[in-house]
């Protein structure tokens, strides 16, 4: 039945499918991003990215906390009255999206001229309809997780990319448009996005029977507001560092910065798709009444997933930077890589996401207050840093040293909603094992790659990942490090599902 729950499946299964739908998409941005670089001037490529970061940024206020309320609430009542929780949503959302679209086409201006560059005034624009159609399809894949369909997520996930990959790189390629085209493509694909999403939320309530549900408009404000609080503070951090090297050192610098500063794809991908299965978990549990030894289990098991399979590519990323950044965007961005080492700091850190728990259990304010100070510590940092000693490379250790500081808070905040102390709360001695073996693995393949004289990027990371994972996975297991039986399941309790 399409109705059914997630938890009548198995989690692997649906996590799987979530890491496939993130990588899809992942693959299909880097496409964009990697064809543009090359077809685009460094300043045109500065303005696109620029659109992206004003979209992303502000999406985080606009969109309330909203998309985490579905699959708290949806995994909550009976699938006869998850139609009726999704049009409650639908109504909010119609009314933020339009603010949305009207801020970004009457504060053009204002916004090109806080970034110091008068190209985005059009551009933003042409781009300003987007966030009326893609905010009423945020919601896709958290309902079709809480009803079992992630599989239904990747074939969402592959059509939105192709088309927009389609859309944008096309005008570009053949009819030198520049941004502009590129900006319109997106638009264009973003509509049809929104028409195939509008169809797919309906295929989890085909042959069901409605009814109405007693959730109310102010049950939806009150859990999201936490979610909001931390959305805002989380838009000043993820958007400060980027504003102020806009802002004071310019597009061609900003341009190197976005591609550079970017935490390591792939563990975007897998703590997402842990999030999206955790957080409706976690509310079940909540509902049920679990006691803190059973999240403590559930916890843990999905920490050392995580960064078995976090902790090697990061390594992996960290040693062969400029390999990376030269595949991706050209010669011209192999100067980011140091960037993107430092960067990929916070991946050793952020292997698993704290706000599912933090608010099934329902302690969102502390999530909050940890942005909060966070975010403030950040701008004073920034500020200083651009005034007296204004350096890419500066800015980025800022970032990642607050970042990491927020990262810790929440651990600490975690064990105590837990019961138990920090020595307790993470499977370290394992943790230490995968990351001592990662290092070893992937400087040794470097040192090889260096000894036999492979020279041009592509071959040398190609080279690299071959030696090192031939190095890591015997090493792995002699360390104890069994993967065949770490991720059997991606996340598992000690429950019977």
């Amino acid at each position: 039945m399409c109705g059914s729950f997630v938890a009548d499946n198995s989690r692997t299964v649906q996590a799987l499918w979530l890491v496939l739908a993130n990588i899809s998409s992942l693959c299909m941005t880097l496409v964009i991003s990697a064809i543009l670089s090359r077809y685009m001037t460094t300043v045109e490529y500065g303005t696109y990215r620029q659109v992206i970061y004003i979209y992303s940024t502000l999406l985080m206020i606009f969109s309330f906390g909203l998309p985490g309320a579905y699959s708290y609430f949806l995994a909550r009542v009976p699938v006869e009255e998850g139609q009726a929780v999704i049009r409650k949503f639908s109504v909010l959302f119609w009314g933020l999206s339009s603010v949305f679209s009207v801020t970004l086409f009457v504060g053009a201006s204002w916004i090109a001229e806080l970034l110091g560059n008068p190209l985005l005034t059009d551009n933003l624009k042409y781009f300003a309809m987007t966030p009326l159609l893609l905010m009423q399809v945020l919601c896709v894949e958290h309902v079709l997780t809480v009803y079992g369909m992630t599989h239904v997520v990747l074939v969402y996930a592959l059509l939105s990319r192709i088309l927009s990959v389609l859309c944008s790189v096309i005008p570009v390629i053949f009819f030198n448009t520049g941004v502009p085209g590129a900006i319109i493509g997106l638009t264009l694909a973003s509509f049809g996005s929104f028409l195939v999403g509008m169809r797919l939320l309906t295929l989890p309530f085909k042959d069901v029977t409605r009814r109405k549900t007693d959730l109310t408009t102010a049950d939806i404000l009150r859990f999201s507001m936490p979610v909001f609080s931390s959305s805002l503070y989380g838009f000043v951090i993820g958007s400060a560092s980027q504003f102020f090297v806009s802002r004071y050192l310019g597009v061609e610098n900003f341009a190197m910065f976005a591609n550079g500063y970017r935490e390591l794809p792939i563990a975007g991908i897998v703590i997402g798709a842990v999030a999206g299965i955790l957080l409706p978990e976690f509310s079940r549990m909540t509902k049920g009444g679990s006691d803190s030894k059973q999240y403590l289990v559930l916890w843990k098991n999905v920490v050392l997933k995580s960064a078995a399979v976090i902790y090697p590519f990061s390594l992996y990323c960290c040693i062969f930077a400029p390999e990376i950044m030269g595949v991706l965007y050209g010669t011209v961005y192999r100067e980011a890589a140091d960037l993107f080492r430092i960067v990929t700091i916070i991946n050793l850190v952020r292997i698993v996401p704290y706000g599912p728990i933090m608010f099934a259990l329902g302690k969102g304010k502390i999530f909050a207050k940890a942005h909060l100070v966070t975010a403030l510590l950040l701008l004073g940092l920034d500020f200083l840093c651009v005034t007296f000693f204004p350096s890419l490379s500066a800015i980025a250790i800022i970032a990642t040293t607050t970042t990491v500081f927020c990262l810790v808070v929440l651990m600490v905040s975690t064990a105590r909603l837990l019961n138990t102390g920090l020595s307790r709360l993470m499977p370290w001695k394992s943790m230490f094992k995968i990351l001592s073996v990662s290092t070893f693995s992937c400087f040794l393949g470097s040192c090889v790659v260096n000894l036999i004289g492979v020279t041009r990027d592509f071959p040398a990371l190609l080279s690299g990942f071959l030696i090192s994972i031939v190095i890591y996975l015997p090493l792995s297991y002699i360390a104890g490090i069994n993967y065949a039986r770490l991720l059997k399941p991606l996340v598992s309790t000690n429950q019977r599902k």
